[in-house]
C-alpha cells in the first residue's frame, strides 16, 4: 500500500491561507492533488477531518495530512447480510476493507458504503475487524442496540479461524499486549519495551477436520480471545512462533492475503435478549483464494 503521510503546525506567517495551499505547501502535493486529498477526507485539524480547501486554520493549528495512492475509486459491492431487523445488522466484512474510515479516506471502508447504499439509516459499527480480516461485523440500527455493555462484561463468545505457518497444539496465552515504543507503522506486542499494555488472553486449538473441509492445504488454528486488544490474535501467535499467513507486519508467510476470518459470534440482542448464534461460512478459504 503506498501510504505517505505528513504533520505540521500552522506558522503565524501562514495565517490567512487556504487549506489547500497550505497542505501543498507543506507536502509537496500539487495543489489539485490537495484538493483531492481533502476530499477523501485525508487532512485532519485537531483530529477532525477538514474537507473545505478554502478553510482557513489559525497559527498553531496541528495539521495531519495522509496520502494512500493504492485506494482507486471507492467501491459500491453487494455485502453478505447474516442477519437484520429492526434494530440490527450483521454482516460478512470482505477482507481487505477497513471496517471505518483510515487516516487516508473516509469514503472506502464498509461503514461508509452501507451508508451510501443506505442514506438516512442509523448505523453504528459496534466492534471492529482489522482491515484484511473477513467475517462477523455487528452494526447497530437504532441508538439503544448497542452491544457495549456485553462486550464489557465479556458475554460475548468469539471465534476465529487463522492459517498459521506450523502446527499448534491446545494453548492459552494470557500476556498483556501493548504498542511497541517507537514502531512505525504501528505495532503491538506482548513483550519488549511497551505502551499502555493491557491483560490479553487467547484460547487456541487445531482446527479439526470437519470444521476445514474443503480448506486449501494448511495448518489451520480455531482462536477464541477472551479480552479485545487491537491485532490480538495475531500478535499472540507471532509470540507463539506461529504468525497468521501473510501477516507481513508480525513476520508472517508472504501471501497477498491476511488468512484470518471472525467465523462465529454468540452474543444476546441488545433489545430482545435473545441468544443469537452468529456464524459467517470461511467460503474465502475454499480453494484458492485469489
Amino acid at each position: 500500500m503506498a501510504t505517505q503521510s505528513w504533520k505540521f503546525t500552522v506558522d503565524p506567517a501562514e495565517e490567512g491561507m487556504r487549506l489547500d495551499q497550505l497542505v501543498s505547501a507543506h507536502t509537496g502535493l500539487s495543489r489539485r492533488k490537495a484538493r483531492e486529498v481533502l476530499q477523501l477526507g485525508g487532512v485532519q485539524a485537531h483530529r477532525k477531518r477538514i474537507k473545505v480547501a478554502s478553510k482557513l486554520l489559525k497559527p498553531g493549528t496541528e495539521v495531519s495530512v495522509s496520502v494512500d495512492d493504492a485506494l482507486g475509486q471507492p467501491l459500491d459491492m453487494a455485502v453478505p447480510v447474516l442477519f437484520e431487523d429492526e434494530f440490527l445488522l450483521v454482516v460478512d466484512k470482505p477482507a481487505g476493507m477497513a471496517s471505518q474510515g483510515t487516516q487516508a479516506s473516509d469514503l472506502h471502508d464498509l461503514t461508509a458504503l452501507l451508508q451510501r447504499q443506505r442514506p438516512g439509516q442509523f448505523l453504528a459499527l459496534q466492534h471492529r475487524l482489522d482491515q484484511g480480516t473477513s467475517g462477523i461485523l455487528v452494526i447497530a440500527k437504532h441508538p439503544s442496540a448497542h452491544l457495549g455493555t456485553q462486550f464489557q462484561a465479556r458475554t460475548i463468545a468469539k471465534t476465529y479461524l487463522a492459517r498459521v505457518s506450523r502446527h499448534l497444539e491446545p494453548c492459552t496465552v494470557d500476556l498483556p499486549i501493548g504498542r511497541v515504543r517507537n514502531s512505525r507503522p504501528a505495532r503491538f506486542g506482548c513483550t519488549g519495551d511497551l505502551l499502555d499494555p493491557r491483560p490479553s488472553v487467547t484460547d487456541f486449538r487445531p482446527a479439526l477436520p470437519e470444521e476445514t473441509g474443503g480448506f486449501l492445504p494448511g495448518f489451520w488454528v480455531v482462536a477464541t480471545p477472551h479480552t479485545g486488544r487491537t491485532h490480538q490474535i495475531r500478535v499472540h501467535l507471532s509470540h507463539l512462533g506461529a504468525p497468521v499467513y501473510g501477516d507481513a507486519l508480525y513476520f508472517g508467510e508472504k501471501s497477498d492475503h491476511l488468512w484470518l476470518h471472525a467465523w462465529k459470534l454468540s452474543i444476546e440482542h441488545p433489545i430482545t435478549g435473545v441468544p443469537m448464534e452468529l456464524v459467517a461460512p470461511p467460503a474465502r478459504f475454499m480453494g484458492d483464494p485469489a
